[in-house]
C-alpha cells in the first residue's frame, strides 16, 4: 500500500491542530478555575472576618466568642487546606482589626499585637487542618481542628505569659460546640450548591 505524502502531512496538521486546540481549552479551563477559586477564597475571607468580628464577650481573661469557626470548617472541607489556611488568616486578621476597633472584640491595652497575630497563627493552621484531615472524616476533621487551634493558644500563651495564663486559655475548647453546627452549615451548603468539593 503507497500512502502519498500529501495526505499524512495533512492529517498529522489536522491532528496537531486537534491537539493544540484541546490543550488551548484545558489552559483556559485551568485558568478559569484558578480564578473562580481566588474569588472565594476571597469571599470566604470576608465571611471569616464578619463572623469574627461578631464576637460574644467572655469573662477575662478570655477575650470573646467568635462564630468564625463554622466558616473555618466550611472552607476547610469544601476547598481544600490553602485556601482554608489563606482565607482563615486574612478574614480572622481583617475581622480582629474590624472588631477591636468597634468594641465589639476587648483587647487589653498595649496586647493588640499579640493578640493579632494570636488569632492568626492560631486559625490559619486550623482551617488548614480541617482541609487536610476532610477526606477521613469530617466531624473528626472538624474537631481535631479545634484542639490544634486551642494547642497553638496554649503554647503561645505558656511562653509568653506563664502556665497559669495558658491553662485559662484552654477554654479556647468552647469552640468545640461549632462543630454540630458547622457540620449542619455544610450540609446545607452542599444541597443548596449541589456540590460535594469546590475545587
Amino acid at each position: 500500500m503507497v500512502v502519498d505524502p500529501r495526505n499524512l502531512i495533512q492529517v498529522m496538521l489536522a491532528e496537531g491542530k486537534e491537539v493544540k486546540e484541546k490543550n488551548s481549552f484545558q489552559s483556559v479551563n485551568t485558568q478559569s478555575r484558578a480564578t473562580v477559586k481566588l474569588a472565594m477564597t476571597a469571599v470566604m475571607s470576608a465571611l471569616i472576618a464578619v463572623t469574627t468580628m461578631t464576637a460574644i464577650p467572655m469573662p477575662p481573661p478570655l477575650s470573646t466568642l467568635t462564630f468564625a469557626p463554622i466558616i473555618i470548617f466550611v472552607v476547610g472541607i469544601l476547598m481544600g487546606p490553602v485556601p482554608a489556611l489563606v482565607s482563615s488568616s486574612i478574614g480572622s486578621a481583617l475581622g480582629f482589626l474590624a472588631g477591636a476597633s468597634i468594641g465589639s472584640i476587648m483587647v487589653p491595652p498595649g496586647f493588640m499585637g499579640i493578640f493579632l497575630l494570636g488569632i492568626v497563627v492560631s486559625r490559619g493552621p486550623m482551617g488548614a487542618t480541617v482541609g487536610l484531615l476532610r477526606n477521613i472524616n469530617e466531624v473528626a476533621a472538624m474537631t481535631i481542628a479545634v484542639l490544634v487551634e486551642t494547642a497553638i493558644f496554649f503554647f503561645m500563651d505558656w511562653g509568653l505569659f506563664g502556665l497559669g495564663m495558658a491553662l485559662i486559655t484552654l477554654g479556647t475548647l468552647i469552640d468545640l460546640v461549632f462543630v454540630p453546627i458547622g457540620y449542619i452549615v455544610l450540609k446545607v451548603v452542599k444541597k443548596m450548591w449541589d456540590v460535594t468539593l469546590l475545587e
